[in-house]
Parts: structure tokens; sequence; C-alpha cells
């Protein structure tokens, strides 16, 4: 996020018809390039009606002007902050994370561990395609009746995918509720899960269960996973 290049710095004032002091503000602006710069000099009554005025600016710019999305998103999207208790008092609300968080992943676990990998400050790749190589790849218009574009080229899906170093980290959360995860489907997830250990991919899951009440382990075990050298990884 790039600074905005204006300093405000309280400087005092001496009178020459009194030996009190007035207290000013001394307002310098710096054109983005550093190319030059302009100082003002005002009183606490200037400055607030300058604060005045930017606040009033800022209420009235909508979700759409500040994310840059069109107003029928905008407006889902101001929807679920009214609603959705993840978003009350959430760091990166109005943010273009809302989009990911919001519109891209796939249920409140995947939501809740999200914002728990970003307040950590750990990168990441949401929604990562994988094929059967292991190379990350589009799944743009993939179907599975398309002979030029086959969803049976895609491995995986992977909800979180973590590389640092040699680590290279696919973090599921599995939910019933959610991914309707029957035996067929558990079954499933272990064959893509062996697939991913033979590329050299590492792999945890998480239940419900583990997300809801147990959201600092799984951060925990996340960071051990990738500050190990991949050859403790076992």
């Amino acid at each position: 996020m790039a600074r905005i290049p204006i300093e405000i710095e309280k400087i005092k004032v001496s009178s020459k018809f009194s030996d009190n002091e007035n207290l000013e503000y001394l307002i310098t602006i710096t054109e983005k390039n550093h190319k030059w710069n302009k100082s003002i000099r005002c009183g606490e009554y200037e400055l607030s009606k300058f604060n005045d005025e930017i606040t009033q600016i800022l209420n009235k710019t909508t979700t759409a002007e500040k994310l840059g999305i069109s107003i029928q998103k905008a407006k889902k999207l101001d929807k679920v902050y009214e609603t959705d208790q993840l978003c009350q008092n959430c760091n990166y609300k109005l943010s273009h994370n809302c989009l990911t968080c919001i519109f891209e992943l796939q249920s409140p676990l995947e939501r809740k561990l999200f914002l728990a990998l970003k307040n950590n400050y750990l990168r990441f790749e949401t929604q990562y395609p994988m094929n059967w190589k292991g190379e990350n790849i589009s799944i743009k218009g993939k179907t599975y009746d398309n002979p030029t574009n086959n969803f049976k080229d895609v491995l995986t899906v992977v909800d979180f995918y973590i590389e640092k170093r040699d680590v290279k980290l696919c973090v599921y959360t599995d939910g019933h509720s959610y991914h309707e995860r029957t035996e067929e489907q558990a079954q499933r997830d272990k064959r893509i899960d062996r697939k991913l250990q033979e590329l050299g991919f590492q792999v945890l899951r998480y239940t419900g269960k583990d997300v809801n009440e147990n959201i600092e382990n799984i951060i925990t075990e996340i960071k051990k996973w990738i500050e190990k050298p991949a050859y403790n990884n076992s």
C-alpha cells in the first residue's frame, strides 16, 4: 500500500507582541516522485476543517469505488459486511482481501483459516489448482466433456498452498456440512494425498472441529512445517 505523502507536525510560534507561544501546524505535501514539496502553516481550526473534509469524502466513497468492483458486487459485499460475523472487527475489511475471502473461498471454515493465516503474516495462495505432475494450472473453462480443456487433467484444487524454501505445503479444510465428505470422497482424498506426497508435497487436512476450536494450534503446526528443513519433513 502506497504511503500518502503528507506529513503534519506541531510547531510553536512566538509572538512579537507577547511572551506567549502559539501552537501552529506545519503540513508538508510531497509530490509522488519527490520532485517537489510544499509546506503550509495553519492553526488548529484550519487543520480540523481539513480533517473533517477528508472524513466527509471518505464516507461518501462507495465500496465499489474503494475496491474498484462493480456496483452489483459491491452491494453483495456490503450485505455480507452487515450480517456476517467474520466481518465484524476484521482487520482486512474494505480491502481486496475481502474479494478472496468472500467471493472465492468455498466455506466459513476456509474463511476462518484464511483470516488466521493473514493475521500471522503467512504467505499463501488460495484455491491453487494442480495437474497430475504437481504443476500449477488454470481451471478456467475446464469441464469433463471438453476434449481440449478437460477437468480430468486436474489432480486437485488446494485450499491453501504455501511454499517456502524447499517446503511445499498443501492445506485443506474438510467439513462434512460444506464438502459433503462421503466415504467415496474420503477415499478420493487419500488417493490425492498419496499422489501429492509422491510429487514431494506435504499435506495437512483439518476438520471443521479443528478450525472452529483449535485454530491457534493449526497455525502453530503450519509454522513448524514451513520453518524446518525439507529433509526433516516426515
